[in-house]
Order: structure tokens, then sequence, then C-alpha cells
């Protein structure tokens, strides 16, 4: 996961088409590949953005999923 927060001194930005350009250095820390699916969540009262892969987002369901059904998942 990636947390990015509003900074007035930061060195990047959000451009005209609401992209914002995440540093090579900062996509290989978080494992994220080219092209991979992502889920944004904004956190608007608190000015931050998180990034969570999907393949992340997508084991957490079903594992929530599996505990709702009272089953258990080979984790």
């Amino acid at each position: 996961m990636l947390v990015i927060a509003a900074c007035e001194s930061g060195r990047h930005q959000v451009g005209s088409r609401g992209e914002l350009p995440l540093p090579v250095s900062v996509r290989q820390m978080c494992r994220f590949e080219p092209g991979q699916p992502v889920l944004l969540a904004a956190l608007v009262t608190h000015d931050v953005l998180v990034v969570h892969p999907v393949s992340a987002v997508a084991r957490l369901l079903a594992d929530l999923h599996a505990d709702l059904a009272g089953g258990d998942r080979d984790r």
C-alpha cells in the first residue's frame, strides 16, 4: 500500500487530466508492476490518498468472506 499526503512544498502534483505520476523508485518499493490495477481510496478530511494493489484487496475480501461464512480458508 502507498499513502500519499498533500504537501505544498511537494515535488509532484496532480496533472490537468487528474493523473498523479508515481516515481519508478516508489513503484518498485511498493512492488507495483506496470499496468497493475490499483484501488484508490481518498481520505478527504485528511488530504490523503491511499493506493492499494487490487490483489491485496481481493485477498482481504476473500479472508473476510471466509470468516463471515464461518469456514476456514487456506491462507
